[in-house]
């Protein structure tokens, strides 16, 4: 028992220098929009949603001060899914990259016509492909106006 304990805490080790490792090769700037990216864009929960998700991430993400954000959507893959679109399973698309594959994505609209709190969201939860832009390798922007639902052509490999 002791040993997995000992070899649990070198994994441990090893993951958060390869993180590390990850992280340094990103310029500041580009690793701030990177985190700004996943708080705002990515959830790796279940992508089953409904009810209250929209109210409840909105405002855990803090989208909902001093006004509700009109629209954000939150792709449901890791991290790595996601940064993977930025290399070989994405594609140009225009100045950006559409995956190869579709994403559970939740995109949650604000009801009514006030942006004033308190804040009260619908929810779409369809597949879809993603379109997003990368820098350094990293993705930075999505573009939540771009709702493709079939993919044009399949991703050449």
């Amino acid at each position: 028992m002791r040993l997995f304990k000992g070899l649990g805490l070198l994994l441990l080790v090893f993951l958060a220098v390869l993180v590390s490792i990850d992280a340094s090769r990103q310029s500041p700037a580009v690793k701030e929009r990177y985190i700004h990216f996943l708080n705002q864009h990515r959830d790796n929960s279940n992508p089953n949603t409904g009810g209250r998700y929209c109210n409840d991430m909105m405002a855990k993400r803090g989208l909902t001060r001093p006004n509700c954000k009109v629209k954000n959507s939150f792709i449901h893959a890791t991290d790595t899914a996601i940064k993977a679109v930025c290399g070989d399973r994405g594609e140009p698309y225009g100045t950006m990259r559409l995956s190869c594959e579709a994403f559970r994505v939740t995109t949650c609209d604000l009801k009514g016509g006030s942006t004033r709190p308190p804040c009260d969201y619908r929810h779409d939860n369809r597949p879809r492909y993603i379109v997003i832009a990368c820098e350094e390798g990293y993705p930075v922007h999505f573009d939540e106006g771009k709702v493709i639902i079939n993919r044009p052509q399949p991703c050449k490999r």
